[in-house]
């Protein structure tokens, strides 16, 4: 063996992550990479389509994984052991062939093909490094909101926000991290009147989704004041408040007619990506419609039908129908996955949103209150609303690993002696 590489008996077993839930973040080489990569990942370069910085941090980590289960015959580290990576990485390798499938009869454009199938390669890429990392201290995934956090400020302060909007689309997630971490210290009632306070802020500042996310955080928090027993028949009761009270802070926090029309026009274009994948995935559900749809009308339809809505809701400013068909990014994860690749092309998708939901049953309903908690729940709750409403590329899929690498560290304290 080459000493110079880590033996497999350098990692901890699965049952030691869980046996340090409420220990001081460790910090070693693992972490610096985390922080890295978290603080990279907001900054981006142009190959065959954006790259995070981030990622090829990520690249360089899962070549080390492999170099050392190459040399000593075994898993690299502890959450290599869990099955669900390995659904993961399976459903993985269906989509990639899947989309492969649908381009080639599709004859999409060859820099769509190379843009749509590298996004796949490298999500698993991403996958692997973040279980490799997160395997290595349960502590990293804060080491890695760390870096995030200081990589968005930074890119924000240096190149701007998108649409000049520095809150929603540069310092509000930041901030909100922060202030969830910081009250996490405090204990659950601190992390209520945090998060609470985050939402009507949001609100305040047009950032809705973000709002009702921390108002959820809120509701969840207050669950853990009880009996897992109790949860169950409290749960309902903390979903309807925090529906009443997003509505609330929806129809009166709000700055005047100008962010009313931002509201709309954001509705507009997001109800607009949705009808136009869905109705794309619809219309061919098995092949798909290929690579950023580069053969079909997707995006045709999309300019028209929010046309359509733009003049139902007497908003104007939009591109025509008519004009230079837009190729942006359609926001929903798994509708635009379904759309490109059929059904098969969404697979990795559908094991990834069952994970999530299983990782949040378990820390909402079934774990004790600690530190850790209020941040691992933003995070898959904020994952799940991705899964929905966020694009597929980019810094994005950082975040999709992030979150699956959580949902494996959850399964590995939930059940540690699971067999390779």
């Amino acid at each position: 063996m080459n000493p110079s590489l880590p033996t497999v008996m350098d990692w901890p077993a699965p049952a030691a992550l869980a046996e340090t839930a409420d220990a001081p973040a460790r910090f070693g080489p693992s972490s610096c990479l985390m922080i890295g990569a978290g603080f990279l990942t907001p900054f981006t370069i142009s190959l065959v389509g954006e790259i995070p910085v981030g990622e090829l941090v990520l690249l360089l980590v899962a070549g080390w994984a492999g170099l050392c289960a190459l040399v000593h015959r075994a898993s690299p580290g502890p959450l290599f052991h869990r099955r669900y990576l390995a659904v993961l990485l399976a459903c993985e390798l269906v989509a990639l062939l899947a989309y492969v499938c649908s381009d080639l009869y599709r004859h999409s454009a060859p820099r769509d093909m190379a843009r749509g199938w590298a996004r796949l390669i490298l999500l698993a890429i991403d996958v692997v490094a973040l279980a490799y990392l997160l395997g290595r201290s349960r502590h990293n995934l804060l080491w890695f909101l760390a870096g995030q956090l200081a990589g968005e400020m930074a890119s924000t302060a240096l190149f701007g926000a998108l649409f000049d909007d520095a809150w929603k689309f540069g310092y509000g997630v930041p901030v909100t991290y922060a202030v969830i971490l910081l009250a996490s210290l405090t204990g659950p009632v601190g992390v209520v009147l945090a998060a609470g306070g985050l939402g009507a802020l949001h609100f305040a500042m047009d950032f809705r989704s973000l709002g009702g996310l921390c108002l959820l955080l809120a509701g969840i928090t207050i669950l853990h004041l009880l009996a897992p027993r109790a949860r169950l028949w409290a749960l309902p009761c903390c979903v309807f408040a925090t529906l009443a009270i997003a509505t609330f802070l929806f129809t009166h926090v709000r700055d005047g007619d100008d962010m009313a029309h931002r509201a709309s026009r954001s509705d507009v274009e997001r109800t607009a990506m949705i009808r136009a994948t869905f109705e794309a995935f619809r219309a061919s559900p098995l092949i798909g419609q290929g690579s950023w749809f580069s053969r079909s009308k997707v995006y045709e339809d999309f300019a028209q039908i929010r046309d359509d809505l733009a003049k139902e809701a007497g908003i104007g400013g939009f591109a025509g129908p008519n004009e230079e068909p837009e190729t942006v990014g359609l926001h929903s994860q798994i509708l635009v996955t379904l759309a490109e690749g059929g059904i098969l092309g969404g697979a990795f998708f559908f094991a990834y949103a069952a994970g999530l939901l299983g990782a949040l049953w378990d820390q909402v309903m079934v774990q004790p209150w600690r530190r850790e908690l209020p941040v691992r729940v933003f995070v898959l709750v904020l994952a799940c609303w991705n899964l929905a409403m966020s694009p597929f590329s980019g810094a994005h899929r950082v975040y999709i690993a992030l979150a699956a690498g959580l949902v494996l560290l959850v399964q590995a304290e939930r059940t540690p002696e699971e067999p390779a």
